[in-house]
């Protein structure tokens, strides 16, 4: 809400006036100047035109110093579409062809006023990007042009040595899709929230990291989505010899249906991946599992596994084909390599889906990537999807280029 974001201003003026001098957050902040050109394709078998985007996005960060503990930042972000719009941005129109959730417009990503107090213990109030863990359930979608960030209230503190803890009350959510509305079924500019995130975690335990985390989300204008999800993650690393090195993962969740939400959810959540590396070469092999229920429901009575603040492009394949849990639930089942040459990053990993709740065989997907930073400034990366439908959905072919500079 706007006069969530009007507190941080307000705050930070009142702390200056107090300093020393009122220069101090100007001549100790910072100014930083992001571009992110990309190019993206889809080619989708139910759809009769190949989607094209050409987007710049443009970011000016500024932050101020520290005054008596207060700082401040605020960050704009500005989407360019460069050439004429050939692809569905969610808000154009334009639905004989793939989606591309990249609209142009022109945003206020973040503002937010913060209080490092003594401890280790951080406030902070205002328009924000939170991501926990690995993003699964709480995260920035940083890969779309237009960010996912928070109203919030949020509260971090590292008082006690080894057991950091996070919470954050959420009375807005700023989604992807940039912030123009738009009329249903294209999917809300925001979701109005009053939510509450619970992040805590045990990292010095003989061997590996506990987190254990407590997610209420409760939307008003999307009551499909609220939920309660309670859950534990167990993962760590160790050597194998001087060469190899191996990881772990184990995770699990419960979700039941909260607020207004007419879906009687009584859901899980499963993780299990291990993974194998070397400086050069890393193999990973997993399965995930967000569960369902057999039978016919709609968009307001599915039962299964959601996740609407992940940052969702990291799972269950870059197509994007399950940004919402099928009813019958998802298995993934998955196994990818990384390997480092020449100062390139390549990735590969591939994807076989099915339903949870009866077997269906959704589907599988390969996807294809190869980066490279310049100068700790520059970067380049190149990326293929390609989703083969058995039972669910159609074919999926999607190409990346994208372009990077940081100032």
């Amino acid at each position: 809400m706007k006069q969530f974001l009007l507190l941080p201003l307000i705050a930070l003026g009142a702390t200056s006036a107090g300093a020393e001098g009122l220069n101090t957050p100007v001549s100790d902040g910072k100014a930083a100047l992001e571009l992110r050109y990309r190019y993206e394709s889809v080619e989708q078998d139910d759809k009769p035109s190949t989607a094209g985007a050409n987007t710049l996005r443009l970011r000016l960060n500024l932050a101020t110093g520290v005054v008596n503990g207060f700082s401040a930042l605020t960050e704009f972000d500005h989407i360019q579409v460069i050439d004429d719009a050939h692809y569905d941005d969610t808000r154009n129109g334009l639905t004989n062809y793939p989606v591309v959730a990249d609209p142009e417009g022109t945003d206020l990503n973040q503002a937010w006023l913060q209080y490092a107090a003594p401890k280790g213990t951080l406030f902070r109030l205002g328009r924000q990007r939170i991501a926990f863990d690995g993003e699964r359930f709480i995260g920035a979608v940083g890969w779309r042009q237009n960010e996912q960030t928070f109203d919030a209230f949020r509260i971090e503190t590292k008082a006690v040595p080894g057991a950091p803890l996070n919470y954050a009350f959420v009375d807005e959510v700023q989604r992807v899709f940039g912030p123009d509305s738009a009329a249903p079924p294209a999917p809300p500019e925001s979701f109005e929230s009053e939510s509450h995130l619970l992040n805590a975690k045990l990292t010095k335990l003989p061997v590996g990291a506990l987190t254990l985390y407590g997610y209420f989300l409760d939307f008003d204008n999307a009551p499909q989505l609220s939920s309660d999800t309670f859950g534990a993650r167990y993962d760590g690393t160790g050597a194998l010899s001087d060469l190899f090195n191996f990881g772990w993962a184990l995770e699990y969740a419960l979700q039941e249906d909260a607020g207004d939400n007419a879906a009687q959810i009584d859901a899980y959540y499963s993780l299990v991946e291990l993974s194998l590396k070397t400086s050069a070469v890393g193999f990973t092999a997993g399965r995930e599992v967000l569960s369902g229920e057999d039978g016919t429901y709609t968009s307001t009575t599915n039962p299964a596994f959601q996740t609407p603040l992940a940052t969702l492009h990291k799972w269950q394949g870059w197509a994007d084909k399950f940004l919402t849990t099928p009813s019958a639930g998802i298995e993934d089942l998955y196994i990818g390599v990384n390997v480092k040459f020449a100062g390139w990053n390549g990735q590969a990993t591939w994807h076989d889906f099915s339903a949870e709740a009866n077997g269906l065989d959704y589907g599988t997907e390969i996807d294809l990537s190869v980066s490279r930073k310049f100068a700790n400034r520059y970067e380049v990366l190149v990326k293929y999807a390609d989703y083969d439908a058995d039972d669910l959905f159609t074919d999926t072919a999607k190409f990346w280029l994208q372009l990077g500079a940081a100032f």
